[in-house]
Order: C-alpha cells, then structure tokens, then sequence
C-alpha cells in the first residue's frame, strides 16, 4: 500500500488496526559509468513496494512513505547530475517526515535505506528526536519507535550479493544495485570497455564506512569513473530480480516483525 496512491479516508483506516510506516530513504547521485543517477532511490523504493505487495494474499498491510531521494551526496558533486543535501538539511527533513506522520497518528517508523550516507544522518536525526522527548517530555513525540534498516544489510541478500559478486560487490555503483536497476527499469546498462577491477582492501572498507569519503574533486580524481572498488558490467537483469526478491520478503518478514502486536 503506497501512501501516494492512497486517499486520507484509505491512511485512516489502517491507522484504526496499526500506526507503522516504511520510509525508503535513498540518494540522487551518480553510480558509476553504467549504472543510473537515481539507482539508491529506485532500490530503496522497489524493495519496499514488492516487500509491501508480497504480504497483501495474506491479509497483512505494509503502508510506504514517498521515497527520500534527496539526502547528503556531497562526494560525488563533481559528476553532473548529482544532488546534494547537507546533513543537516537532511535530518530535519526527516524529522519534519516523522513530525507530519505522528501528528496523524503514526508511531513506529521502519526506514528503509539505499545510500551510505544516509546512515550516520539518520540515526542523528532518530537520537534527536528521542532527546526531544527526553528532555522536553513533548506529547508528540511519546511513544515513537524507529528501526532503520539498509537493504543490503539482511543476511539471506548479503549472502546472495556475495555469491554473486564476491569482492567485485565494491562499495560504490556495486553490480547488485545496478542488477535491480536493470531488472525494474526496461532499459539495458551501457556497456562499458575496458572496466579494470582493483578490490579494496579490508582498511579501506572499514575507513570508509557511510561513504565516509573526501570532498567532492578529490573523490573524482582518485574514482575517476565514479566507482569504488565495484565491477557493475558483471550486473544482469536476472541477478536483480533475485536480489529484489530476496531483499523484499527479508524487508517484509521484519517489518512485520517490527509491528508484530498489531499484526493478524
């Protein structure tokens, strides 16, 4: 259940049986030579929707906010076409989000990440809003539960990344975001030649947690191509339809999960 397809009488009516939402949270920036502007979004969003559809047979609703395209991207602002929030544009976006949705109702907030660096803004953004209440006592904000989730995170679709993939995963523009790209979206990656795969190494990953990256000519100089560390030309259509399977039952089981004492 999409909340832009929904009228306000259809929100009320699940706010009678359950108050959790899905908010896919993902980026506008660029993924490399042949993966899409908008790849962390459109994951995001597609993982959250079929996750939503895939419990309807069994009477249960998943209802998904609008997706979060626009977040913090500083590090790729020298590739055209990218957008970027500052962090702190971001977080009160999202606390704005949460604000409105409480305000009608909703108490348990499940964000559904596509992009690095939302991670440390987000939780930020979720730590401020329990101070709120902690030392203001504010009415509007009793109550409020978050869980925040990124869709590579669940076990059974890191696995499946792995196996694919292995090291040509990367961090950046990785084959498994390009994959559910290419199996959503009725257009076929550019082929790219010439693509050399340098892994990272163990330190790099762990330096650059979040897209923990430099500003925005230094990360162009060193990722000229805007990769790090990936192998998109491995992705296929098919792998992606199997990750967004994968991805979207484990979203759903723990949504459900996250709102187990309202569920059927």
């Amino acid at each position: 259940m999409r909340l832009q397809l929904a009228t306000w009488p259809e929100v009320e009516a699940y706010l009678g049986t359950r108050d959790g939402i899905a908010i896919p949270l993902g980026s506008t920036e660029q993924h490399g030579p042949n993966g899409l502007v908008g790849t962390d979004a459109l994951c995001a969003e597609q993982v959250a929707w079929h996750g939503a559809q895939s419990v309807v047979a069994a009477g249960r609703k998943i209802l998904v906010a609008p997706t979060q395209a626009l977040t913090p991207a500083q590090f790729n602002l020298a590739f055209p076409g990218t957008i970027s929030l500052s962090a702190s544009t971001f977080a009160q976006v999202l606390e704005d989000m949460v604000r409105s949705l409480a305000r009608s109702g909703f108490r348990r907030f499940y964000f559904l990440n596509g992009h690095g660096a939302n991670v440390a803004v987000t939780r930020a953004a979720i730590h401020d809003l329990h101070l709120r209440r902690s030392i203001n006592a504010q009415p509007e904000f009793a109550s409020l539960q978050f869980r925040f989730r990124s869709w590579w995170d669940y076990a059974q679709t890191n696995s499946l990344r792995a196996q694919l993939y292995g090291e040509a995963e990367g961090m950046h523009a990785t084959p498994s975001e390009v994959a559910i790209t290419q199996a959503m979206v009725n257009r076929s990656a550019p082929t790219v030649e010439n693509m050399a795969f340098e892994p990272l190494s163990t330190e790099f990953f762990v330096s650059h947690a979040g897209d923990n990256h430099n500003d925005a000519q230094t990360h162009r100089e060193v990722f000229a191509d805007g990769r790090v560390g990936s192998d998109p030309s491995l992705a296929d259509p098919a792998h992606g339809r199997r990750l967004l399977d994968t991805a979207a039952k484990e979203f759903a089981d723990d949504f459900l999960a996250f709102t187990s004492d309202q569920e059927n």
